[in-house]
Formats: structure tokens, C-alpha cells, sequence
């Protein structure tokens, strides 16, 4: 049975990676770019043609009809196959640990940290007043 999970955790890693890097790296790109907005000359990079992947569903080949139903079904098998794997990275990760105290804090940290940044971060979005903004009326 442990073999058998191990081999499906692999073999799903293996299929999904391709298709999961490609939406962390446009999605990073996305990040960390503020001005990326899709006006006439948006496509012309690599970065940004594959961007149009991750949010339309499709490579800007050129002007043509196009579905996008074949690789949103990819999509979403990868989205569950991607959840599926990584419950299943957990499982054998407490499975084949000694220390299970130290893997349970981890996880623990996993969940706390995202959560922590982005209450922090509101409250610096607070803090900042844009110069043209209008005061928000206090009740």
C-alpha cells in the first residue's frame, strides 16, 4: 500500500509539473507586475503570451474562434489532481516521520504565516492614505 501511494504521488507530480510551473511562473509574473493591464500590445513577450494561459485559457496563436472548454477540463483535473497530491504529500509526510510534533508545527506555521501576512498587510493598507484619496467618513 505505501509503495502504491508512493508511486501515484510521483506519477501525478510528474504529469501535473509541467502544466503547475507554468501557472507559478505566470502567476508570479502577474504578482509582481502592477501595470500588466491587457490593452493593444498586450501578447507581445513570451511572459506575457503565456500569461494569457493562466487567466484566458488560451495561447494568443492569432485571430481565430477558439473553445477554451478542452483546457479549462485540464485545468480543473490538474486543480484536483494537485489538491489530491498534496493531501496526499501530507499523509505520507506524518506516515514516514519520526517526529510528528516538528511535522504538526510546521503545518501549523504553513497556515499561520499566509494568514498572519495578510492581516498584517491590511493593516498597513490602513495606514497608507493615497494623496488625491478622499477620507473615509467615520461612523
Amino acid at each position: 500500500m505505501n509503495r502504491w501511494l508512493r508511486q501515484l504521488h510521483r506519477f501525478l507530480g510528474v504529469f501535473f509539473a509541467p502544466l503547475l510551473l507554468l501557472y507559478i511562473a505566470t502567476g508570479w509574473w502577474q504578482t509582481v507586475t502592477v501595470n500588466r493591464n491587457k490593452g493593444l500590445g498586450f501578447g507581445k513577450s513570451w511572459i506575457e503570451r503565456l500569461s494569457t494561459v493562466h487567466i484566458d485559457q488560451y495561447f494568443p496563436w492569432g485571430m481565430r474562434d477558439y473553445s477554451t472548454y478542452l483546457f479549462k477540463g485540464l485545468v480543473i483535473t490538474m486543480s484536483v489532481g494537485l489538491i489530491f497530491t498534496t493531501l496526499l504529500g501530507l499523509v505520507m509526510a506524518f506516515r514516514f516521520v519520526k517526529n510528528k510534533t516538528g511535522m504538526a508545527l510546521t503545518l501549523a506555521a504553513g497556515i499561520i504565516v499566509p494568514i498572519l501576512l495578510l492581516y498584517l498587510g491590511e493593516g498597513a493598507k490602513k495606514q497608507l492614505k493615497s494623496p488625491g484619496a478622499p477620507t473615509a467618513l467615520q461612523p
